[in-house]
């Protein structure tokens, strides 16, 4: 059965002023198990960069049952289901030593061309077939809605340090924009978040922060120089 797991502790950079585990500090964990898993199954990143591939990750999505605690102990967990036609789908879950659930997750993931950035059909990549098949989401990931028109909203130009090892801005980096953008308030706290990944976004390009409140519910949309959808989120508060 391919499972990986992790034990972390929660640092004080992972919360904000009030106190909140960031969303980006949660994309972070699920990312790092993640990756470590891949390479433990030697589909990580130098394995399939020889094969002029990549990883790229097209959808997260997550949902808190119990709000995380500064400097609290957390265990990790992830496991991939059987792959699609050319996506690949891995679970993520969040708990306390003691077995206690704090949030679950979900993510959507390609492979790609290095150099052509073009999609390639999912193969036999993993190496063993033995799948957890439980997921407590609906078989196929629906498109986050954002609702947004029009292109109002503050401009933010990726740095350096946004980017990750192929040479785009991190997926992490996309909720740190969001939530600078338009911080949710004081008292509320993020119980779900979705984001899709329409196109990589590079360092000092230009990018658009839309956003929008209504009935306690966040919406971005990130739009380019030239007004291209790069990426649609969705955060949840209570």
């Amino acid at each position: 059965m391919m499972q990986y797991e992790k034990a972390y502790e929660l640092r004080a950079a992972d919360f904000d002023a009030f106190d909140r585990m960031h969303p980006a500090s949660v994309l972070e964990l699920l990312q790092d198990v993640a990756g470590i898993h891949a390479n433990e199954l030697g589909i990580g990143y130098h394995a399939l960069i020889e094969k002029q591939t990549i990883w790229v990750l097209t959808k997260v999505r997550y949902r808190v049952v119990r709000q995380p605690r500064r400097y609290e102990q957390v265990v990790v967990r992830t496991w991939p289901l059987r792959p699609g036609r050319v996506s690949f789908r891995r679970e993520y879950e969040m708990a306390t030593p003691a077995g206690e659930v704090l949030l679950y997750g979900t993510s959507e993931w390609v492979v790609v061309h290095s150099e052509k950035r073009c999609v390639l059909p999912a193969s036999d990549l993993y190496p063993s077939d033995e799948y957890r098949l439980d997921t407590q989401w609906e078989g196929r990931l629906a498109k986050v809605n954002d609702g947004i028109s029009g292109d109002d909203g503050c401009v933010v130009r990726p740095a350096f340090t946004d980017l990750d090892i192929n040479g785009h801005v991190n997926n992490a980096k996309y909720a740190n924009y969001v939530v600078n953008a338009l911080p949710p308030a004081k008292g509320a706290v993020v119980t779900e978040f979705a984001i899709d990944y329409h196109r990589e976004v590079l360092q000092d390009m230009p990018l658009r922060i839309c956003c929008r409140e209504e009935g306690g519910v966040i919406f971005a949309r990130g739009l380019s120089e030239t007004g291209e959808h790069m990426f649609s989120c969705r955060m949840v508060l209570q």
